[in-house]
């Protein structure tokens, strides 16, 4: 018998307006994700990496997803996610910066359409960047965990999903 892995679907939210977030938010209902938590909002004010594009000014939120899905289809979010990110683009350059990933009992994932010598390729130009790992009473760093989550401002969100998936964890994963 085969066992699927299952975790929480989030994903983090670049954006400086507002109203770009709402419509992201709009596009993901589409294709059928609810919205289950949602962080608080914080400046994203540890990089200037996305102000070329993007502007300055920039907020991050992280968000999960109602039930569990199956890790089998991680690549399909990140190709899904950056549609949206294209679909609200302007002139070519991205108004929200979308990046899924996941959270199960152990670690915090993020996808990437990036490579770097950390992640690990999942297929289809998208790669696993394990930026968390869980420890006593919150999470713990790795050398390249982002500024931004290695200060602990997003734990308590992180393990509100955590305690999200142990209680859900019986039922069976979503199929994307």
């Amino acid at each position: 018998m085969k066992t699927e892995v299952s975790a929480k679907l989030i994903f983090g939210a670049i954006y400086s307006e507002l109203l770009i977030l709402e419509q992201a938010i709009t596009h993901l209902a589409e294709q059928h994700w609810s919205v289950q938590r949602e962080s608080p909002e914080y400046s994203f004010d540890k990089t200037d990496y996305y102000a070329p594009e993007m502007g300055s000014c920039l907020k991050r939120r992280f968000y999960s997803l109602e039930g569990i899905y199956s890790l089998e289809s991680a690549t399909d979010w990140k190709l899904r996610m950056q549609k949206i990110e294209n679909h609200l683009s302007h002139n070519g350059k991205r108004k929200i910066n979308l990046d899924p990933g996941y959270l199960d009992l152990q670690r915090v994932v993020l996808l990437s359409a990036k490579e770097g010598p950390q992640k690990i390729y999942l297929g289809k130009k998208v790669w696993a960047d394990l930026v968390l790992l869980k420890a006593k009473g919150g999470y713990q760093n790795l050398a390249w965990t982002f500024p931004d989550l290695r200060d602990g401002r997003y734990n308590d969100f992180f393990l509100a999903v955590r305690s999200d998936f142990k209680t859900e964890k019986l039922l069976s994963p979503k199929k994307l």
